[in-house]
């Protein structure tokens, strides 16, 4: 009679596997705004349950009784990178598409099936597990450091987007808290740090112990690159969905060579501050370069232009700084004692606590509240 051998650690994953399946199924056929980049996501995080299944039948020695399982093919981990790399592309790049080009890069994947099939034929030329193979202890280290350098290379680069996109916002959005990805900036580098901790692992077991550890000797790491996937699923499906007004592709980064300034944009700069000081355009939270170029019969491009050269700002730190002078003066009023701090922010256009605190600290060097403290004293 067969005993599963359980243990805290398979039952982790055991456990991951179910909130992994569901979680992907949801990102995969739940209809949102966002959807077509949470597929993405949802391929990624059945491919880590895929994973894990493969990771439990090692350690449950599924194969032992059940030797023709290993048939089934459950590891694609080479085809984490592209997937999470087009789901980044998507989030910050909506227009973006994918098109047959991009499917070159599941040509690595090939490798890894060609692998399966070798372990697969030696094993049953042989009538021996699939573990037990030649094949089984030569490749899949080999397979497994390719998927880490193929992981670290498109987090590299998911990275890179999600820079270019922060960029792209600060000078377009003046309130930018519920379109920032930092969420997903924090969690693709632990990803890829994760991923990267899987090298000395795999050299390890495969140079001093002629890749002999057992499966529990990575169970750690393998729980830990589970639970970031989840993280990163949950946080996905639950954040609110990203919905622009207008949108131009986010990787188009200003130059950073600033030619300097002739009199014309000095003197549309100047202007530009008056037409802010008279109409208190800033105090609209939802302000944008668009909406702000179609109140001052300006083309955004041209708008944009002004704010960077003439006044060698982007458009957030632009706008924001009229909040926080406005923030200031009403501090400096007691008429406006009763109300709380958050509670003048929001009438001087900041839409949330989270921006107005990094926004004023940046502005002043001092938070909200030492400064409401330091205008007291005095």
């Amino acid at each position: 009679m067969y005993e599963l051998p359980l243990n805290l650690y398979n039952l982790v994953i055991i456990a991951s596997v179910f909130i992994g399946l569901s979680f992907g199924l949801l990102l995969l056929f739940t209809k949102r705004i966002n959807q077509s980049a949470n597929r993405y996501l949802g391929g990624l995080a059945l491919i880590i349950v895929f994973w894990n299944i493969w990771v439990l039948s090692l350690d449950l020695n599924i194969f032992r009784y059940f030797p023709k399982f290993y048939l089934i093919p459950l590891n694609f981990s080479l085809a984490v990178g592209p997937l999470f790399y087009w789901y980044v592309k998507k989030m910050t790049t909506p227009e973006w598409s994918f098109t047959q080009k991009d499917s070159l890069h599941f040509l690595p994947l090939l490798f890894e099936l060609f692998v399966h099939l070798i372990i697969c034929q030696e094993a049953l030329t042989k009538g021996i597990l699939a573990t037990d193979t030649n094949a089984f202890s030569t490749f899949i280290p080999l397979a497994q450091l390719f998927a880490i350098i193929s992981i670290l290379v498109y987090c590299y680069f998911a990275l890179s987007l999600i820079r270019k996109y922060h960029i792209w916002l600060k000078a377009n959005y003046s309130n930018d808290d519920k379109y920032n990805l930092r969420w997903l900036y924090r969690l693709t580098i632990i990803f890829a740090v994760l991923w990267f901790m899987l090298v000395p692992y795999t050299l390890v077991d495969y140079v001093f112990f002629d890749f002999n550890l057992g499966i529990q000797d990575y169970y750690p790491i393998y729980i830990l690159l589970s639970l970031i996937t989840l993280w990163i699923s949950i946080e996905a499906f639950l954040k609110p969905e990203i919905v622009f007004v207008d949108h131009i592709e986010a990787n188009k980064v200003p130059p950073k060579e600033k030619p300097k300034p002739n009199q014309e944009i000095l003197e549309q700069a100047m202007w530009l501050q008056q037409e802010m000081e008279r109409n208190l355009y800033y105090l609209d939270s939802e302000l944008s370069l668009k909406s702000l170029a179609l109140e001052v019969n300006l083309h955004p491009n041209t708008l944009s232009k002004i704010i960077n050269e003439g006044l060698e700002k982007s458009f957030s730190d632009f706008v924001n700084n009229y909040r926080v002078q406005a923030v200031i003066e009403r501090l400096k009023d007691s008429k406006y004692d009763h109300i709380t701090l958050l509670g003048i922010s929001f009438e001087c256009g900041f839409n949330s606590k989270t921006t107005f605190n990094r926004v004023f600290k940046n502005h002043t060097g001092k938070t909200p509240l030492d400064f409401k403290k330091t205008v007291s004293k005095s």
